[in-house]
């Protein structure tokens, strides 16, 4: 281990998840079928948002996402669910000077992770008494694809 790494445990608990937004076009089922069938028909879009309650120990991630009829650029279903973690030893990444957390690489993968499949899960259960059950679910992701780091520092 180099001198400037430091070794240090943090724990973390989950402390709440649910839906923060949801909302759908309520087609019938032979259009919604023809959109599933058609090449290009749909788009995926997801965003992210991670929140850092430095006081409470809390991380909050939200995953947002949009599917959108690529023909008219209208959204079907929007979606964003939360997960929000206590953070044990959360004050040992925080960094006075620039204000930030320096979070390893693997935790804040798990976090995302994790917050996806609570999506995942949320949205399923909120498509189930629509025309969309069994038709739209989240695709399965690789999580370190939301943690964007600069490479060069």
């Amino acid at each position: 281990m180099k001198e400037d790494q430091k070794q240090f445990e943090i724990g973390y608990r989950i402390i709440k998840i649910h839906s923060v937004k949801f909302n759908f076009e309520d087609y019938n089922e032979d259009i919604i079928d023809e959109l599933f069938r058609a090449e290009d028909a749909l788009g995926l879009y997801i965003n992210t948002s991670l929140k850092i309650d430095k006081e409470n120990s809390i991380i909050t991630i939200d995953i947002a996402t949009k599917l959108v009829n690529n023909n008219d650029d209208k959204t079907i279903i929007s979606h964003t669910g939360r997960t929000s973690y206590h953070v044990k030893g959360l004050d040992k990444v925080y960094d006075i000077e620039p204000d930030s957390f320096d979070l390893p690489d693997d935790f804040t993968i798990q976090l995302y992770s994790l917050a996806y499949s609570h999506s995942r899960a949320l949205l399923s259960t909120e498509l189930s008494p629509t025309n969309y059950r069994d038709k739209y679910f989240l695709p399965v992701i690789n999580p370190s694809q939301f943690i964007k780091k600069d490479k060069s520092k």
